[in-house]
C-alpha cells in the first residue's frame, strides 16, 4: 500500500495518528486503497457503491448507533434553550429583542467561519475525529454557559453559543461525509431519518429545557447541556474503539475521506465555489433561505408567546408541538425526495414554514392557543424538508466528484454549508433587528415575501439532482 510520508503531515495529524489505528487509517489511506493497520485488512471505501436489496434495511439498522441516536443528544443541546434563551436574555441581562436574536443567531456564528477549515480538517483526519472533536465542544458549551449565568456575563454566553455551534456543525458535517459515501438509493432515505432524529430532539428537548428553567433556573439547562455532550462522546468513538463491529455498516468503518491529491484547501474550496456557482447560485441560495426560515420562524414563536403573557411552560409547550409536527411529517420528506424528487420537497416546505411566520403577525395569533396552531403548522413545514440540505448537497457533491469538478466531496460541501449555516445565522439576526427597528409584524411580513419569492425561484432556476426511477 502506498502510504503518505509522515513528514508532510503537520502537528494536528500526528497527534490524530497516535490516538487511534482507525483514526491513523484516515490520514493515510485514500481511495479504494487496503490498510493493514486496520483489522481484518478493511478496505477504505472512498466512493459510492450501489447495495444489494437485501442489505439495505440491514445497512438502516446498523446506522443506529453511530448516525441516528447521537443526533438526539447532539442537537438537544440548542434545542433546550430554543425556548428559554431569548426572555433569558432580554431579563436577565436587560437587553432587546435584536441582541436577544444576536444571542440565538450565534449558534451559527462559529459555523460560518469554520465550516471551511473543517472541512479541510475533515479531509485530513476524516469524519471520526470531527465527530470526537464535536462532542467535546458540546460539553465545552454546558459549562461555558453555567459559567456565564453565574458571573453574569453576556460575552461568555455568547461564548458558550458559538461552542454549541461549532459542536453541531461539525457533527453534523461528520454524519454528511459518511453518508455521502452510501448507495444512492439509502441516502435519501438515511438522511432524512438523520433529520427526523435531529427533529425528534427539537420534540422533547425545548419542553425540558423550559421545566428545567422553571424549576431549577437556566443552570439546570446548562447542566443538561453538558450531560447531552457526554452521551455524544461514547457513540462517536464507536467506530474508533469497535472498527469490526457487527453493528456497523460496512462504510461507516475506517471511512477515509481522501488520499494524496484528493485534499482540499481553502483556495480550493473557494475555486471549487467558483467552477459550480451555478450550484450555489440556485440549490444554495434556496437552502440558505430556507435555513433563515427555519431559525426566524423558533425565534418569532417564542417572542409572540412572551408578547400574549405566556409562562415559560408556554413557550416550550409552543416550541414542542411545533416539533411533534416536525417529527412526524419527517417521513414524508423521504416520501418526496425518493418519489418526486428533492425540489418537490424544497418549495412546499418554503411556502408552509413562511405561511406560518406571516400569520404570527395577523389576527389569527391573539391568543395563545391559535399561536400553538401556527406553530405546529410551521413545524409541518420544516417536517416536510427533514434532511433535505444534507441530501441535496450529497446528491451534488458526488455528481460534481465523478464529473472531475471537485477534488473531493468535502470540498464541495464546505462552501454548502457555508451557505446554510449563513442563512440560520441571519434568520434570527435580521428578524430580530427588524423587531427593533420596526415592528414584529414587519418581522413576520419580511419572512412571507422571502419565502413565497425562495419557492418560485426553486420552481423556476434548481436543477433537479436526483431522477427518481418510477419502477
Amino acid at each position: 500500500m502506498a502510504t503518505r510520508s509522515i513528514s508532510r503531515t503537520d502537528s494536528f495529524e500526528l497527534i490524530v495518528r497516535q490516538t487511534s489505528d482507525v483514526f491513523a487509517a484516515e490520514v493515510d489511506c485514500g481511495i479504494e486503497e487496503k490498510c493493514d493497520c486496520l483489522p481484518n485488512n478493511e478496505p477504505l471505501l472512498d466512493r459510492t457503491v450501489e447495495a444489494p436489496a437485501e442489505t439495505k434495511v440491514s445497512n438502516f439498522k446498523k446506522l443506529f448507533l453511530p448516525v441516528f441516536l447521537p443526533q438526539v443528544p447532539a442537537y438537544g443541546v440548542n434545542a433546550m434553550l430554543t425556548p428559554v434563551l431569548p426572555s433569558y436574555v432580554m431579563e436577565h441581562f436587560g437587553l432587546s429583542a435584536a441582541t436577544a436574536g444576536l444571542a440565538t443567531a450565534c449558534l451559527s456564528l462559529a459555523p460560518v467561519i469554520l465550516d471551511m477549515p473543517q472541512n479541510i480538517i475533515a479531509d485530513r483526519v476524516g469524519p471520526h475525529a470531527l465527530g470526537v472533536f464535536s462532542a467535546a465542544c458540546l460539553i465545552g458549551s454546558g459549562i461555558i454557559g453555567a459559567a456565564a449565568d453565574v458571573s453574569s456575563s453576556f460575552a461568555m454566553l455568547l461564548l458558550a453559543r458559538i461552542c454549541n455551534g461549532c459542536g453541531q456543525s461539525t457533527w453534523q458535517m461528520s454524519r454528511v461525509l459518511l453518508m455521502a459515501r452510501a448507495p444512492p438509493a439509502e441516502r435519501a432515505g438515511a438522511l432524512a431519518a438523520v433529520g427526523g432524529m435531529q427533529r425528534f430532539a427539537g420534540l422533547i428537548s425545548p419542553l425540558l429545557g423550559s421545566l428545567l428553567a422553571s424549576h431549577f433556573t437556566i443552570l439546570g439547562v446548562f447542566a443538561a447541556q453538558t450531560c447531552l455532550g457526554l452521551i455524544v462522546l461514547p457513540l462517536a468513538l464507536l467506530p474508533v474503539l469497535a472498527p469490526t463491529s457487527s453493528l456497523l455498516p460496512d462504510y461507516i468503518r475506517g471511512s477515509g475521506v481522501g488520499g494524496a491529491g484528493q485534499q482540499t484547501s481553502i483556495s480550493g474550496m473557494m475555486r471549487c465555489a467558483v467552477r459550480n456557482r451555478s450550484d450555489f447560485a440556485t440549490a444554495g441560495m434556496a437552502c440558505l433561505l430556507l435555513g433563515v426560515l427555519r431559525q426566524a420562524k423558533d425565534f418569532l414563536i417564542v417572542l409572540k408567546i412572551a408578547d400574549l403573557g405566556g409562562s415559560m411552560a408556554d413557550k416550550g409547550f409552543a416550541v414542542t408541538m411545533a416539533y411533534v409536527f416536525d417529527f412526524s411529517l419527517s417521513p414524508v420528506s423521504a416520501m418526496l425526495m425518493n418519489t418526486f424528487g428533492r425540489k418537490f420537497s424544497l418549495g412546499p416546505a418554503l411556502l408552509v414554514i413562511s405561511l406560518a411566520c406571516g400569520l404570527l403577525g395577523t389576527s389569527a395569533s391573539d391568543s395563545i392557543r391559535a399561536t400553538v396552531v401556527i406553530a405546529c403548522l410551521a413545524g409541518a413545514g420544516n417536517g416536510i424538508s427533514s434532511g433535505l440540505g444534507m441530501t441535496l448537497g450529497s446528491d451534488i457533491a458526488v455528481q460534481r466528484e465523478k464529473e472531475g469538478r471537485t477534488v473531493s466531496k468535502a470540498e464541495f460541501l464546505g462552501p454548502w454549508r457555508e451557505m446554510q449555516d449563513l442563512g440560520m445565522l441571519l434568520g434570527p439576526t435580521v428578524a430580530g433587528a427588524v423587531i427593533t427597528a420596526m415592528s414584529f409584524v414587519a418581522a413576520t411580513r419580511m419572512c412571507l415575501v422571502i419565502g413565497f419569492a425562495a419557492a418560485a425561484f426553486t420552481a423556476v432556476f434548481v436543477e433537479e439532482p436526483f431522477r427518481p426511477s418510477h419502477k
